[in-house]
């Protein structure tokens, strides 16, 4: 089974200075080693033709994690999140993201819409997550969904503070 949810983002920040700070290495660099207690890293940068893939190594303590996961767990979560910046159009951009969190039976991914009004970008993301455990996959999916959306979040603050200082 799968749960779907989504989330909204705003960034005081125009479109295009969002979106650069999306397609440059230093910036997930600084979102791996700050998004989490305990710092990630940039596994992989590549440039696209006006966007970016990426791909992260990131790792996700117990203390930040749903009761409901942290109750089946024993260690820290690490995760690989692969995210793919289309090119800006105008004030819009097209993203993507999967996460496979590491030897566990749970799988994340999106779909994120840039867009931009002003000095303003909104992050629409719809997200699907999936918890293959009989019976219990169902009950945590939300609690992920939900530990997601505030993950966003985050990561939304660190990008308002990384484009108003860079």
């Amino acid at each position: 089974m799968t749960t779907r949810s989504s989330n909204i983002v705003t960034i005081k920040h125009p479109a295009q200075s969002v979106h650069a700070a999306l397609t440059t290495e230093e910036y997930w660099a600084h979102v791996a080693a700050t998004l989490s207690p305990e710092p990630g890293e940039v596994h992989e940068f590549v440039p696209t033709d006006g966007g970016a893939e990426i791909t992260l190594y990131e790792v996700l303590p117990l203390e930040i994690l749903p009761e409901a996961v942290r109750s089946m767990i024993s260690q820290a979560l690490k995760v690989k999140r692969v995210v793919t910046v289309g090119p800006l159009t105008g004030e819009t951009a097209a993203l993507s993201y999967t996460a496979d969190v590491k030897g566990t039976p749970v799988d994340f991914k999106g779909t994120i819409n840039l867009s931009g009004s002003g000095d303003e970008t909104t992050l629409e993301y719809a997200n699907e997550v999936t918890v293959n455990i009989p019976f219990m996959g169902p009950a945590i999916e939300p609690k992920v969904a939900e530990a997601l959306g505030e993950l966003f979040g985050n990561e939304g603050a660190i990008t308002s503070d990384w484009v108003a200082s860079h």
